[in-house]
């Protein structure tokens, strides 16, 4: 008899502005919650030297009493593990499930706050979330370009090849981005 294998995650570290904290980009399994992790199997061992902060699609991750020089390694290995058991992560008391609309916000908000962001901002301009909205199948997020960015017609390239492609990647859905 041969037994269905479980579908595996897949992590990979980005860096941030802060050398201590590390984006740990998360695919293949999706997240419980997002707030503060304050215990998960396999994981346990690192969060006296690390805070976790599980956001939409990833985990911020900063070290508090070592370097990622030192620990790297063994917390990438321990949070393979502990994504094997997302049932058994704790959270903190401010954490709650996330619904469909408050996921893709918060997607949005990270990569409009980070690397779509700052793309708008090397132009002299910058984006600013207006709505998103979830109807059946179609998710929507609309947005205003500010600065240089408005009436840019490279700012269509930004909105669509970055921001609408991102987000339909780490939601597993198609996302419509729309400049109002």
């Amino acid at each position: 008899m041969k037994l269905a294998s479980r579908p595996s995650a897949a992590v990979h570290p980005e860096a941030t502005a802060d050398r201590d904290t590390l984006r740990w980009v998360v695919s293949g399994v999706s997240l419980p919650f997002a707030g503060l992790l304050v215990s998960a199997p396999g994981l346990d061992e690192f969060l006296d030297r690390v805070r976790v902060e599980v956001t939409v699609g990833a985990v911020m991750a900063t070290v508090i009493d070592s370097t990622w020089e030192r620990i790297g390694a063994g917390f990438r290995t321990a949070l393979t593990t502990a994504l094997e058991h997302t049932a058994a992560w704790v959270s903190g008391p401010d954490c709650q499930p996330l619904n469909e609309i408050e996921t893709l916000r918060r997607c949005a908000d990270e990569l409009i706050d980070g690397p779509v962001g700052a793309v708008a901002e090397m132009h002299g301009g910058s984006i600013e979330l207006v709505d998103v909205s979830v109807d059946g199948e179609e998710h929507r997020v609309d947005v205003a370009m500010k600065g240089a960015c408005r009436g840019c017609p490279a700012a269509i390239m930004t909105l669509h090849q970055r921001l609408e492609r991102q987000l339909s990647l780490r939601l597993r859905e198609p996302v419509t981005v729309r400049e109002i």
